[in-house]
């Protein structure tokens, strides 16, 4: 075997390893990215547990933490009047 061939045989291999590579990059990353999802829904879980506990609604944690509801703020004109 020539040292052309050599290399070209060298090329293709660390070609399809790299092909590889990418391949189970994709898959991993698909891995966290669900793994996130799963995080933000038990975190949501959580969040309800504790609203079931404490016995409280989702307006009254809303009137807690300072949000306030869209449709009950007054708009410029009633504020103005």
């Amino acid at each position: 075997m020539t040292k052309l061939e050599e290399l070209e045989k060298r090329k293709k291999r660390l070609e399809a390893e790299a092909e590889k590579a990418e391949q189970q990059a994709k898959k991993y990353q698909e891995t966290a990215r669900q793994k996130r999802q799963e995080s933000k829904r038990v975190e949501a879980e959580m969040l309800s547990e504790t609203l079931v506990q404490s016995g409280m609604s989702l307006s009254e944690l809303q009137d807690l933490i300072g949000i306030k509801n869209n449709s009950q703020q007054p708009t410029k004109s009633e504020g103005e009047a």
